[in-house]
């Protein structure tokens, strides 16, 4: 790509294309769920070993983000999904350091990539349980507390409403060349992007050429160690957009091509069971149900079980308060 960029002066640069940005951020937000997706597999393969993942996956996602993203901004002035799509951050307010990105810039842009999502996520979290709180009349019966919930979840309403707005508003100044920051995040760091210049490297064949050549040394080793997880990671990324793609392409022919299998016969021996709540032994009262596990139990016996425990307490699969589902049987 550093052919976009041949005609350039020092003080330009070429700007990349909104598709191209929204495409690179479109990848950012695919990096969680793909995690999330990870240690699914693993807790249902082990959920004695791997439970605690599933307890504590945002922290988890957490850790692995920073040392990407930290990797990629060191060595590229890149995230990781920039880099994928070619694009490099540099520096507006000091155009002779447009090389590397400053101490300072790199701490923003950590910040931004790493702890701001993860900071949303947790308030998003809060101020759904909150609202559902509320409609189940569950909220806390100390005045301030009820305050505190209730301006939380209603201010996070409004910044969401406002930061969709604004993102929108930059992204309509950028494509119409009135500014050069395709981000309101870019914008308060004085950065922005445009094309990444060629890097000039050994490829994965010119190390292994030097193993036959007995001339591999232990720099080497960690070129080849770097170059091996970065192209998997790459790879990564190219299989979740595809697979992201072709979820959209085939939903609504994948759900009118499978049948629906026919449901499982209910034993003799469990049929007076039947309107139970496992936990407290009692005809059931608002009936709510485990995503991971299909046990159907009283609201407040389940409510207090997943907050105490994190799991089911018949299959004891780890379970959150989003994995209740409220059922309206008559």
């Amino acid at each position: 790509m550093a052919e976009r960029g041949a005609h350039l002066t020092g003080t330009s640069h070429a700007k990349p294309s909104i598709f191209e940005i929204v495409a690179q951020d479109s990848l950012y937000s695919t990096l969680q769920p793909a995690l999330k997706q990870i240690i699914s597999f693993l807790v249902s393969c082990n959920p004695a070993r791997y439970g605690w993942l599933h307890q504590w996956s945002d922290e988890t996602y957490l850790i692995f983000n920073t040392f990407l993203q930290n990797y990629y901004l060191k060595n590229y002035s890149a995230s990781f999904s920039e880099t994928f799509y070619g694009l490099k951050r540099i520096s507006l307010s000091e155009p002779k350091k447009r090389g590397r990105l400053s101490g300072k810039q790199k701490n923003l842009s950590l910040i931004f990539l790493v702890l701001g999502p993860y900071f949303k996520d947790k308030i998003t979290k809060f101020s759904n349980e909150q609202r559902l709180n509320e409609l189940d009349g569950q909220l806390s019966k100390k005045g301030w507390q009820r305050l505190l919930s209730k301006y939380i979840a209603k201010g996070h309403t409004i910044f969401h409403i406002l930061g969709e707005v604004l993102a929108l508003y930059q992204y309509l100044l950028y494509i119409s060349n009135l500014s050069s920051y395709p981000t309101p995040f870019l914008w308060f760091a004085s950065l922005t992007l445009t094309y990444a210049d060629p890097q000039i490297s050994l490829t994965t064949a010119d190390l292994l050429r030097k193993i036959k050549l007995g001339t591999f040394n232990f720099k080497d080793g960690i070129e080849l160690f770097q170059q091996t997880v970065t192209c998997s990671l790459e790879f990564g990324a190219f299989f979740l957009q595809f697979l992201q793609w072709w979820n959209q392409e085939h939903y609504y022919k994948s759900l009118t091509t499978v049948p629906i299998p026919p449901a499982p016969v209910v034993p003799e021996s469990a049929k007076k069971y039947a309107g139970i709540c496992p936990i407290c032994h009692k005809k059931r009262r608002i009936d709510t149900g485990v995503a991971v596990s299909g046990y159907v139990f009283c609201y407040q016996c389940i409510l207090i079980e997943i907050r105490r425990n994190g799991r089911c307490p018949v299959t004891h699969y780890p379970a959150k308060e989003d994995d209740l589902v409220r059922l309206y049987i008559e």
